[in-house]
């Protein structure tokens, strides 16, 4: 064996094994097809095309969707799907953040906000533009736009205040487009329309009341999180019960921040803490797996 089909066995190596067993030896030989020069097969490496399609190709395999692939194991189909639904709560969770940023921008009228401020906001916007493009089948501007929450969170990371809390504050952010990146690659079928236009006018309105009341909407999401996990088990909707586990754990930072750092009523304490305790016991619950499970929400 030469040094570069050795290279390409390696590279090869990020495809799940489902994958190599049918298809390695056929790949590795159309790479070295027309590669018969002595020296290029000791000291070539794979060319960066050959690398980057590998990779892509890696990705749409371990998360597939099970269009253009033959022989997709259940649980390969299973995990992509939780991806993609929890990107989509991503999604609508910024969606809630963006529109109670708006909601608290609009109402102060002491004009503390500079212009440049308000303007640099607008990034935070991109959750709406994202959420809009995925439905519609655009998924390059859906995770272009899914990426503007996340530089804000990464120049705020900068400023002088503590950059490890507002990084886990922001985590959600982070978590969404690195799911939207690997989990709606072009064979991934676009979210379903009717459904989550609902979906996203409910994150608009406790979006609103959050700008209004500090913390009540985050609390109401908590509460339908942990509403939706329970009528997923019963459902035996593995997909969507998987996915709000993954869910509940980006909610526990800000609630906790919430519950030490901004709450001084005491009532609100104990509810806060109360949900925040649920949101653990939904992350760490069973799921309960159908035979066929679709999910119902992505």
């Amino acid at each position: 064996m030469s040094n570069l089909e050795r290279r390409y066995r390696l590279l090869l190596r990020v495809l799940p094994r489902w994958y190599r067993q049918d298809r390695e030896e056929e790949m590795v030989g159309i790479f070295l097809a027309e590669r018969d020069d002595d020296l290029d097969l000791e000291h070539s490496w794979p060319g960066w095309g050959e690398t980057w399609a590998i990779l892509g190709l890696a990705v749409r395999t371990h998360l597939a969707a099970g269009a253009g692939l033959g022989s997709v194991p259940a649980k390969v189909m299973w995990r992509g799907e939780v991806v993609r639904a929890l990107g989509m709560l991503g999604l609508l969770l910024g969606m809630f953040y963006a529109t109670a940023a708006v909601v608290n921008l609009v109402a102060r009228s002491d004009g503390e906000y500079p212009l440049e401020f308000a303007l640099w906001r607008v990034l935070e916007l991109g959750p709406f533009v994202a959420f809009g493009a995925l439905l519609s089948g655009r998924r390059t501007l859906a995770k272009i736009a899914a990426a503007g929450p996340v530089l804000v969170a990464v120049v705020s990371m900068t400023l002088p205040h503590n950059p490890l809390l507002w990084g886990l504050f922001q985590l959600p952010s982070f978590v969404t487009l690195a799911c939207l990146c690997l989990g709606f690659h072009r064979e991934a079928p676009t979210p379903p329309v009717r459904r989550l236009a609902w979906w996203g006018g409910g994150a608009v309105a406790l979006g609103v009341l959050g700008g209004v009341a500090t913390g009540v909407g985050l609390i109401a999401i908590g509460l339908i999180t942990v509403v939706v996990r329970v009528v997923a088990f019963v459902r035996g909707d593995a997909v969507l019960g998987r996915a709000l586990s993954l869910f509940a754990v980006l909610q526990l930072v800000p609630l906790v921040f919430l519950v030490f750092l901004v709450f001084a009523d005491a009532g609100v304490f104990v509810l806060a803490g109360g949900l925040a305790a649920l949101l653990v016991l939904v992350a760490v619950a069973p799921v309960r797996r159908r035979s066929k499970a679709a999910p119902r929400i992505g």
